[in-house]
C-alpha cells in the first residue's frame, strides 16, 4: 500500500509539474493512471487494516483534484467553442448553398 501511496504522489506532483503545458490528450492519459492507482488503493484498502496511517496522505493528494477539474474544464469549453463555431459555419454554408436544381424550369400559370 505504500508504493501506491507514493505513486500516486509523485504521479500527482510530477502532473502539477507539467499541467501548464499539459494537452487534452496527455491529461487524459494522466487522470487514467491516477484512476488506475486510485483503484488498486481502493482494492487493497478494503483488505488492509492500518488505513489510517495514509489518510493524510491520500487527502493532500485528492486536496489538489480542484487543480486538474480547472484544467479539465478548460478544455472541455475550448470545445464546446469550437463546436459552436464549426455548427455557426455550418448553419451559414446550408444558408448559401442552393438546394435545388439549377436546372429545373418554373412555369408560372395565369388563373
Amino acid at each position: 500500500m505504500d508504493r501506491l501511496v507514493t505513486d500516486l504522489e509523485q504521479l500527482t506532483q510530477q502532473g502539477l509539474a507539467e499541467l501548464v503545458t499539459m494537452d487534452a490528450e496527455r491529461l487524459g492519459a494522466f487522470m487514467e493512471q491516477r484512476s488506475n492507482i486510485m483503484t488498486a488503493l481502493l482494492q487493497v484498502t478494503s483488505t488492509s487494516t492500518n488505513k489510517e496511517a495514509y489518510k493524510d496522505r491520500i487527502q493532500a493528494v485528492l486536496s489538489l483534484d480542484p487543480i486538474f477539474l480547472r484544467k479539465l474544464e478548460q478544455f472541455r469549453d475550448e470545445a464546446s467553442s469550437q463546436l459552436t463555431k464549426l455548427d455557426t459555419g455550418k448553419i451559414q454554408r446550408n444558408a448559401y448553398d442552393t438546394h435545388y436544381d439549377p436546372e429545373s424550369y418554373f412555369f408560372d400559370r395565369k388563373k
